[in-house]
């Protein structure tokens, strides 16, 4: 208890006006009842020094502050792991993690009674959720453990209430989609407001690490692919307990023969091809292995297809559900397949990059070169009749090939195929093709001695060139764009064979030829002077070079125009795992393939159980809108409708896609306990990770002495100037010494 004082004026302010006070009534006020008898003088000055006395009160405020201990508004928070994981029975005598744990909590009950005395004792489960409960039972029964969200919403609740966390659980993060959450975050956030974590771990971290389990994970390809082109596949494999084992890996590709929109078709195996690996068997090296194992395959059927890699369970398999991904993939007719001979340049190297994209597949053929030229063998593949699309000769003299392949491959092209040849010493009629099958094809003449042009040159569209396919590297300033280009080193002297057919695309600044086509038959072709473009992305223009080479691709296969549905629409990521969003984005067009701004969406998703929910959709600009599917605990397949509409009238057909959801269960696809999430979580909110004994201890020490960082005073004030009484005493002295006035005839 203290006494303090809260002036109504500052110190100096009060004394001032006290003194004032005091000395006016001393000064002026005795003269004026001195004719009075001294009885009644004595009570009228007792009376006023009484009212001053009163009013000083006033003036300076007094306040008796008592302070208490109380810890009434305090919270224990108890937080129980009810989650799947917690039916593992790794406990001594085959306990489950949750059977121990609350066996533990029965052990505690003496000290959280006495703990309930002073404080408020809150029990909640989790798991996906946080959930209120009056008595903890033995149910464990959670699809997943979020610690992230479980967190978050328990930060929420607490405010800034004064509060202790207790975390009973086996420490395993296991969520996935948008509950999928860092918890260290929220753990952070409860500490600064002091809030701390204490934690028990409940099961083993080996119960996992040396059970037998392989598993399949992140399918990592191309999920927009072409009929025809080989697809590179990338399958995470992990194996526990499985060492010197053979594991069988196989690629399934979906049938869609006989199905119907929004039907699965049958899985089939893809059989592994000269060109693809299909299926393979893996040896597992280590005790657990973590690796990568490459697979292709060659679609050759179009449409949205599953795509399923599996691994063969092997006998004894502890969880043999995680054993198979699936995703979806989109098998586009209009693939490119190119074959490019070659020997070893920088040109090859730059040019060979256009297989990042997924619509082209350029297979290199390796040309020896110098005495080892005479060793170079040509697989006879690339001369069958629609293997490939088109054909790229660089610096490859005719001798490379046999007089039966170029034969074969001069009847390729006349079937449709494209031919290209580029600059170098060793082609054209230098390299012998002057009376070869494919000169008649060639739009350039070819003499048995040609001469170069061995000086820096710019690459320049001509007027013919200018607007052509192949020349448009930049939608605006066009000629501008190409004026910035690097120059050309040197390049070949080439001579159009008829100005009736063949177009000179480009040439150099004093007009030589550097880029002539033609089409011929169903055949397009071209003849290209130079072979050093790859200088181009060394001096920052790897843009325009990889759009010139693909440009060169889709002319010469007739590819350059390409048609789309006039409503559209995507689903990514097309393989989820369970609670994970996907994000759906369609649009319309006009018959022009112009974005139709003003359409309207209807979207439905149908869920593996057969199940049509509606989605809400949202407007993202004149191209396209969005929508988001969060509804995916089930696995399967999810078929996914959009239905345009434009003032009342369809827009084309509806517009289908779907996405899968895999057989995952990430809370027991791998049990095993993970303290050290929990000592990271307990640390990160100023707490710590406690066996069950010390957190006894630890329970019986708040029981003496209130709960850790608890340290509640109340403060109680007891105003001695604001309240009843001096209000009254004020008015009754007052009162009191004016009726005396009154009385002694001095009002």
């Amino acid at each position: 208890m203290s006494l303090h004082f809260e002036p109504v004026w500052p110190w100096l302010w009060v004394f001032a006006a006290v003194i004032l006070l005091v000395g006016v009534m001393w000064l002026a006020y005795p003269r004026r009842i001195r004719h009075l008898p001294s009885r009644w003088s004595r009570l009228m000055i007792a009376l006023r020094s009484l009212a001053v006395l009163l009013i000083v009160l006033m003036m300076v405020r007094p306040v008796i502050v008592r302070e208490t201990e109380d810890a009434s508004d305090s919270i224990l928070y108890i937080l129980l792991d009810a989650s799947r994981s917690m039916q593992t029975a790794d406990l001594p005598g085959n306990e489950t993690r949750r059977s121990g744990l609350l066996r533990d909590l029965e052990s505690f009950r003496p000290f959280l009674e006495q703990i309930g005395k002073e404080s408020e004792i809150r029990f909640r489960d989790f798991s996906e959720d946080l959930t209120t409960v009056e008595t903890p039972g033995v149910d464990a029964s959670g699809r997943m453990t979020a610690f992230g969200a479980v967190l978050e919403k328990l930060s929420e609740e607490v405010g800034r209430s004064k509060a202790v966390v207790l975390v009973l659980s086996d420490g395993k993060q296991a969520a996935s989609g948008t509950l999928d959450r860092d918890p260290l975050q929220p753990a952070r956030i409860l500490g600064r407001s002091q809030q701390p974590i204490f934690a028990v771990n409940y099961g083993s971290s080996e119960s996992s690490e040396n059970s037998l389990d392989v598993s399949l994970q992140e399918l990592d390809l191309s999920r927009d692919v072409f009929r025809g082109n080989v697809v590179p596949i990338r399958v995470r494999l992990k194996a526990s307990g499985a060492q010197g084992r053979d594991i069988q890996l196989r690629t399934y590709l979906e049938d869609l023969s006989g199905t119907q929109i929004g039907q699965s078709g049958e899985m089939k195996p893809v059989l592994n091809t000269s060109d693809s690996q299909a299926a393979k068997i893996h040896t597992v090296k280590g005790a657990a292995e973590d690796v990568l194992i490459p697979l292709s395959i060659i679609p050759e059927m179009t449409g949205e297809l599953k795509l399923r890699v599996e691994a063969e369970p092997l006998p004894g398999e502890a969880r043999p559900t995680n054993n198979v991904v699936e995703t979806i993939i989109r098998v586009r007719s209009g693939g490119i397949r190119v074959a490019y001979f070659d020997i070893a340049r920088p040109e090859q190297t730059a040019v060979r990059k256009v297989n990042r994209s997924n619509r082209i597949q350029l297979d290199f053929c390796w040309i020896r070169s110098g005495e080892f030229r005479n060793k170079s063998v040509i697989d006879a593949k690339y001369f069958i009749p629609g293997n490939y699309d088109a054909y790229i000769i660089g610096d490859v003299p005719a001798s490379a090939f046999t007089p039966k392949q170029l034969a074969d491959l001069a009847r390729c092209c006349v079937a449709g195929s494209g031919l290209m040849m580029t600059g170098g010493f060793n082609n054209f009629g230098n390299g012998g093709y002057a009376g070869s099958p494919i000169e008649s094809l060639m739009p350039v003449q070819m003499a048995a001695k040609e001469d170069h042009l061995s000086k820096p040159m710019k690459m320049l569209p001509t007027a013919q060139g200018l607007g052509h396919f192949v020349m448009n590297i930049a939608a605006d300033q066009n000629r501008g764009r190409w004026e910035q280009m690097p120059g050309l080193t040197g390049a070949n002297l080439l001579r159009r064979r008829d100005a009736s057919l063949a177009q000179v695309l480009a040439a150099s600044e004093d007009g030589a030829p550097l880029l002539i086509g033609q089409s011929i038959g169903q055949s397009r072709v071209l003849a290209f002077a130079g072979d050093t473009t790859w200088q181009w992305p060394l001096k920052g223009f790897e843009e325009e070079h990889q759009r010139f080479w693909r440009q060169i691709i889709f002319w010469l296969t007739k590819k350059e125009i390409d048609t789309d549905s006039l409503v559209w629409v995507n689903a990514e990521p097309r393989d989820l795992t369970p609670g994970q969003t996907s994000m759906l984005s369609f649009g319309a067009r006009k018959q022009d393939g112009q974005p139709l701004p003003t359409a309207e969406f209807q979207v439905f998703v149908k869920t593996p159980s057969g199940e049509r929910k509606s989605v809400v959709s949202r407007r993202v600009d004149e191209a396209h809108s969005e929508a988001d599917f969060g509804d995916t605990l089930e696995s399967g397949d999810y078929w996914v409708d959009v239905i345009a509409t434009n003032e009342g009238n369809p827009v084309g057909p509806k517009a289908v896609t779907r996405f899968h959801v895999n057989a995952r269960d990430p809370e027991l696809d791998s049990p095993g306990a993970d303290p050290g999430l929990l000592r990271e979580i307990a640390n990160a909110s100023g707490g710590s990770l406690l066996s069950a004994d010390e957190l006894r201890q630890r329970l019986e020490s708040w029981a003496e002495d209130g709960l850790p960082g608890i340290d509640v005073k109340r403060r109680e004030r007891l105003s001695l100037w604001d309240n009843w009484f001096v209000l009254l005493a004020i008015v009754a002295t007052m009162a009191s010494e004016w009726g005396v006035r009154k009385k002694r005839g001095l009002v």
